[in-house]
């Protein structure tokens, strides 16, 4: 049974920014408890060793040694992590403030930064635990020479500095608009691809059943539709012999209570709360279950760039480039909407799916609106919808169509009509191009 939008615990771990720094800390922490035991039995076969030989002495330099080490390690590599991930914090800020704040996400969702915070951690609470171990271990059973925990130490230490190389690498791209667009560009195409697939195992939307619908309305508090469980709707369904619409397309905003499903069955379906369970809301649009959202923060990027505080129509001609291969791939999509069937080929759930004319209307309204006295942009902006336009089936051009109309408009009204004919001509990259 397809999912268009389930709600997997990866899901939930890749977005939680303190599930993987915690766990690192736990682990850490058994480590250290680990390496100090086994350096406190080295301890004392090494302490009765020397001591018959009357060598004892000789152990004073070397746990001096591992003390400083163990001593150093942890302080500096929190010292360190607190001033890097401040600036980077500050630069991430200037950052999004430059392209769209709704692309923090991907920072709090780097793998990179994750273990990066984990492996600073980790090192601070591992060098802490082993010298509270080992002070433990010395005051009962004589001196405790950390040889293993040592070791660990310096080889974490290492794996810090390599971490920060890394950490720095991915908060540089971050900073670049092109590594964020081509971030954002290719998991929203893995997201209309993965709804193309999913609406392509439905059938076609028919009419509604006969009779009267059941309206089931939301228990969630308000919020965003970012998901709906599809595979425990479908059962619900099947349980009740009914058929569900869903009435909110995922990026739509729920009341508390507002209408989400209706429900038709022979008879009343029962607890229907539970099939209202299936739609998953949040404080924000989702970037994982909603490809329109993705679209959304490139068109984002690019009505910034064209703002009279930025003034950047290069960054915009590269938003561009990342919007037409997304509108094309939504012409893919069958239409407005897709049944999902049970067993035995029933229709059971019928899902909205983006609609071409609204995905034009985002890609390239605000664009078109914001190109007026750009030539580069009107210029990129006419390739892209006229590659479109030749792309598409002719029952979906006259959506782009308009906007071509549209954009003739607003360069006539911005531009003299010396460049008119140049500003609407058609080059791929804005500007020196060609056609």
């Amino acid at each position: 049974m397809p999912n268009l939008a389930g709600w997997a615990w990866s899901d939930r771990v890749r977005e939680s920014f303190v599930l993987a720094p915690l766990a690192g800390m736990v682990g850490f922490t058994l480590l250290a408890v680990a390496t100090a035991a086994f350096d406190a039995v080295l301890s004392a076969a090494l302490l009765a060793e020397l001591g018959a030989q009357g060598l004892h002495g000789a152990l004073v330099p070397v746990v001096e040694s591992a003390n400083a080490v163990l001593a150093t390690a942890g302080p500096a590599t929190l010292t360190v992590l607190g001033v890097v991930f401040s600036i980077t914090l500050v630069a991430l800020q200037m950052a999004t403030g430059q392209l769209s704040p709704r692309v923090m996400y991907l920072f709090t969702r780097s793998w990179t930064t994750k273990l990066t915070l984990t492996v600073f951690l980790g090192t601070f609470i591992y060098t802490l635990g082993v010298r509270y171990l080992g002070g433990l271990l010395e005051e009962g059973e004589g001196p405790f020479l950390p040889l293993l925990s040592t070791a660990v130490a310096m080889v974490l230490v290492v794996a810090s500095l390599a971490a920060f190389v890394f950490f720095v690498d991915g908060a540089v791209n971050m900073m670049r608009a092109t590594s964020v667009l081509d971030r954002v560009g290719r998991r929203t195409l893995a997201q209309i691809r993965a709804v193309a697939r999913a609406a392509g195992e439905g059938v076609e939307p028919g009419p509604a059943p006969a009779g009267e619908p059941v309206t089931v309305r939301s228990g969630a508090e308000a919020g965003v539709l970012t998901g709906v469980d599809t595979w425990r709707l479908v059962r619900w369904a099947e349980r009740n012999d009914a058929f569900v619409r869903v009435l909110p397309a995922v990026g739509d905003y729920i009341p508390a209570e507002a209408p989400v499903l209706r429900v038709w069955a022979a008879e009343r379906p029962d607890r229907p709360e539970r099939a209202a369970a299936a739609l998953r809301t949040g404080s924000e649009r989702s970037a994982h279950h909603d490809p329109v959202f993705g679209l959304r923060q490139v068109v984002d990027i690019g009505v910034r760039a064209l703002s009279a505080a930025v003034n950047d129509p290069t960054t915009a001609v590269q938003c561009i480039d990342r919007v037409q291969p997304l509108v094309e791939e939504f012409a893919e999509l069958p239409g407005d909407a897709c049944v999902l069937c049970g067993r035995g080929g029933a229709p059971r759930v019928r899902l909205p799916l983006p609609g071409w004319e609204n995905v034009v209307e985002v890609a390239f309204t605000e664009l078109v609106l914001e190109s007026g006295g750009q030539p580069q942009v009107s210029r990129r902006l006419m390739a892209a919808l006229r590659d479109i336009e030749a792309a598409v089936p002719e029952r979906r051009r006259p959506a782009v169509r308009a906007r071509i109309e549209e954009l003739r408009r607003v360069c006539a009204r911005s531009l003299p009509r010396e460049v008119l004919a140049f500003a609407l001509a058609p080059d791929r990259q804005g500007l020196g191009g060609g056609r």
